[in-house]
């Protein structure tokens, strides 16, 4: 019995504790035999390994959802090299309709090095995507490597994919920058690179815009696409290599549509060659030929040197030092300013700053703008180019427009100025809010014998197919010969037409420039402005002014006005009206 008793000894612990009431102490004794312990220290190792496994699976199930759903750092990256920015602020056109606008994406990519099977997941993804090349992509996730599998993802596609559980499979955030109106202003909206940003247009206006909502254009989407299709059917009518056009608003300056033909579509801007992607309205420099003699009439009237029937001597040509002008159809007579400007003479225009001087001609064509960059919002812009000297010969041929380059902006800009009453604002591509800077460069008096001059050049001169019934247009042909190797080249021209609608009571202006527009049927074999952006400009004036609220007028009310200034009762419908309809 002792014996027995000894084997199956059993380990006795003594516990003192004290009792709760302070009345001295009790002794607990507990047994427990080595079989016990055993069981009891295996069920504790095994609790803790559960423990452990628990967590290291809750890990592995965040990680993996993360690695699937959350954005990472290999993902954030992507998405700059994209050129998203989420932060980029809208741009809209004056009534607030969207001309560039964020969207958010998603996009599927594989991190190689997390892939379990790269055969399996070759195969499902290709299943999906019957398009993916299931061995090569097998071949790279092999390797290790990151594979994008597809920029933009639609739900059904993502569903699909995170259906099949696939480990290393992400969808990443992405940012686009999305132009709703394609190829609509593309010029003026312009694009978004890599790591850059904004690289023109207003899309680079933005990289450091600090106010708070959208950016809001000048641009009326509305009169912008009446632009471009108006534009478009010259262009391929003339056969011409490019086409130009831009409207502004000769009371602000601002620009409510301008195009540059060939485009681009800013979604896609690497598509088009980098030709198309120029603003030639802004950036290419022309000598723009006879508009030129507006700018000189209006300095001679302004000077005081001439007035409206100043007579000058067009007959034969006109000998300047060792420079012999001459007229391209000549009236071969006497003829007065306004004649000059009518039927556009050379040599009319070349007496009339003789007698302005370069002194006088030069302060007056700073004051048009003419000599110096425009201060736009684009980065684009570009300073005229100008003579190395400016003496008497130069002052010759800058007054009808050789000798001197500038963009199409620049003569717009100049001649609204000539005909809203005298004063300069410069060419703004934002909305106006309130009053911009302007400088008065010429009286009224003188805006309103101008007006009267290049109506004329409709009525009765070079440009009667720029008419545009019940408007009473006005405006100036401008045909000049393009530079080549130290001379001209006659084969190869600048047509343009820069004018204003309505005539009495100018509110905008616009200018169409064709490159190297050709004779067709119906022109006579004339590739002159006056047969191509002539008729362009009515085309254009005559589906405007009702989208702008401009209505025609009988000839008793305009007469009135251009004889004595008076201005017709206008309702003017106002370009912050809605959303403008129609708009792509």
């Amino acid at each position: 019995m002792q014996k027995a008793g000894k084997k199956n000894k059993a380990r006795c612990t003594v516990i003192e504790e004290s009792d709760h009431r302070g009345a001295g102490s009790t002794a607990r004794i507990a047994a427990q035999s080595r079989r016990s312990r055993t069981v009891d220290v295996a069920r504790r190792r095994i609790g803790m390994c559960a423990v452990a496994f628990s967590l290291a699976f809750a890990f592995l199930g965040v990680r993996l959802g993360v690695v699937s759903l959350g954005p990472t750092d290999h993902a954030l990256r992507a998405a700059a090299a994209d050129g998203g920015d989420p932060d980029r602020r809208e741009i809209v056109d004056r009534n607030g309709v969207l001309l560039a606008v964020n969207l958010p994406m998603r996009s599927l990519e594989i991190a190689g090095r997390e892939v379990w099977d790269a055969h399996e997941t070759a195969v499902a993804i290709a299943s999906v995507f019957p398009t993916v090349d299931a061995a090569a992509l097998e071949e790279k996730l092999a390797a290790g490597r990151y594979v994008e599998i597809r920029e933009k993802l639609t739900p059904g596609q993502e569903e699909a994919v995170f259906a099949l559980g696939l480990p290393g499979v992400r969808f990443a955030p992405r940012t686009r920058r999305f132009y709703p109106q394609g190829k609509s202003a593309a010029h003026v909206i312009g694009h978004t690179e890599s790591g850059k940003g904004g690289v023109m247009g207003l899309e680079y206006v933005l990289n450091d815009w600090r106010h708070r909502g959208p950016l809001a254009s000048s641009i009326d989407i509305r009169a912008q696409q009446i632009l471009e299709q108006e534009l478009s059917a010259s262009l391929v009518k003339f056969h011409a290599k490019a086409a130009i056009g831009a409207v502004m608003d000769v009371a602000t300056g601002e620009i409510i549509a301008l195009a540059s033909l060939p485009d681009f579509d800013p979604n896609d801007p690497g598509a088009a060659p980098a030709d198309f992607r120029r603003n030639r309205a802004v950036y290419d420099r022309y000598e723009l030929g006879s508009a030129f003699k507006l700018f000189t009439a209006a300095a001679a009237l302004e000077s005081g040197v001439a007035k409206e029937n100043s007579v000058y001597d067009a007959r034969g040509s006109y000998k300047v030092a060792d420079k012999i002008i001459r007229d391209f159809h000549g009236e071969n007579r006497m003829l007065t300013l306004s004649e000059v400007v009518q039927y556009s003479s050379n040599i009319g225009a070349a007496r009339i700053a003789a007698d302005l001087g370069p002194d006088r001609q030069k302060a007056a064509l700073k004051d048009f703008g003419m000599l110096d960059a425009l201060p736009i919002q684009l980065a684009e812009r570009r300073a005229p180019e100008l003579p190395r000297q400016w003496g008497p010969v130069e002052a010759a041929t800058i007054s009808y427009g050789h000798g001197i380059s500038v963009t199409p902006l620049h003569l717009l800009s100049g001649v609204a100025s000539i005909v809203n009453g005298g004063i300069y604002r410069a060419p703004t591509f934002l909305k106006a809010d309130e009053a911009q800077e302007a400088k008065r460069v010429l009286s009224e008096d003188t805006s309103l014998i101008m007006r009267r001059v290049m109506r004329r050049v409709i009525a009765e001169g070079t440009a009667s197919l720029a008419e545009a019934p019940g408007y009473f247009v006005i405006g100036k042909t401008a045909t000049a010969e393009k530079p080549s190797h130290g001379g001209y080249d006659r084969n190869a021209r600048m047509s343009t037409f820069v004018g204003a609608f309505p005539g009495y009571d100018p509110q905008y202006a616009i200018i169409v420039t064709f490159d190297e527009p050709q004779a067709v049927e119906g022109t006579w074999g004339y590739a002159t402005a006056g047969w191509n952006a002539a008729p362009t400009f009515a085309a254009i004036t005559k589906r405007l002014a009702p989208i702008l609220g401009v209505m025609p007028v009988d000839e008793n009310v305009a007469v009135a006005a251009f004889e004595n200034g008076a201005k017709p009762v206008q309702r003017r419908a106002s370009l912050e009206t809605g959303a403008a309809r129609g708009a792509r």
